[in-house]
């Protein structure tokens, strides 16, 4: 995260009671925890060294406040982080699920980039983390694949061509910089030697679909995501020699993390 501003955010607390913590936190352990770098903060060694006995504490903390002396009700709560269409196409029912058998754990969701949804695992800032892309690779996140989504070259139904091997020179629509999927379909292109610097950029799946729909250019997007759009015959799909690209939808949490009841709770209803 590194910024108080961010860390009172996140917690919903001021900025200055979050750095008042810190400054009686540095008392008490007479040497500083964190180096101030102008608008950026960074850990000292000595930081580094008392983060992992934070991250038990903080552990152990969440296993008290399960712990009830009257009943086995499933309580706490549910920090999640997904990618816009896990969210838009799949989320939906399962949280309704969820939240009709489990009513009082609180959940919170953060809609990100897939890459930044694993930032934030790594940090701390979310529990599980449900993103779409090619399968994660990272020796400190346990991923279990929950789909296989394919992914589909879609254009506008005017422009003149059949196949992504002749889209050079159209227009490239982009999702953002940080998007795992914006990644894979810039690399694909520079691949086959097509052209990416007439291009187009936006951060939101619908803003991409409508901008394709209205002959702007071509892009590449889970298929669930353009499947009305081609049922109601606003855009067409493009053949690739390689055939259709696979992405997975995947639940992603820190090795380290202990899951609470309401966590494996929630992964039981995405897996039913």
């Amino acid at each position: 995260m590194k910024s108080f501003t961010k860390a009172a955010q996140a917690l919903q607390y001021s900025q200055a009671t979050i750095t008042s913590h810190i400054q009686q936190l540095e008392a008490e352990m007479k040497t500083p925890l964190f180096d101030r770098l102008g608008k950026k903060i960074e850990l000292t060694n000595f930081g580094r060294e008392l983060y992992p006995y934070v991250e038990e504490l903080l552990t152990a903390y969440e296993k008290i406040q399960t712990i009830t002396s009257e009943d086995h009700r499933i309580k706490g709560d549910l920090r999640l982080g997904a990618s816009e269409t896990m969210t838009v196409y799949k989320l939906g029912p399962i949280l309704s699920e969820y939240k009709r058998r489990y009513p009082e754990v609180n959940i919170s969701l953060i809609n990100d980039d897939c890459i930044n949804l694993r930032g934030r695992l790594h940090a701390g800032e979310i529990d599980l983390a449900i993103v779409l892309e090619p399968k994660v690779e990272d020796p400190n996140l346990t991923v279990e694949v929950y789909s296989e989504e394919p992914l589909v070259f879609i254009a506008g139904t005017d422009l003149p061509i059949s196949s992504v091997e002749q889209a050079g020179g159209e227009c490239m629509i982009f999702s953002g910089k940080e998007c795992s999927l914006r990644r894979f379909f810039e690399a694909y292109l520079v691949g086959k030697g097509i052209d990416t610097s007439n291009k187009l950029e936006f951060t939101s799946m619908e803003a991409i679909k409508q901008c394709v729909a209205n002959g702007l250019g071509i892009s590449l997007l889970p298929s669930i995501s353009a499947e009305a759009l081609l049922r109601e015959h606003k855009v067409k799909t493009l053949s690739s020699a390689e055939g259709d690209p696979l992405f997975y939808a995947q639940v992603v949490y820190h090795k380290n993390k202990w899951l609470s009841p309401a966590h494996r709770k929630f992964m039981e209803c995405m897996f039913e």
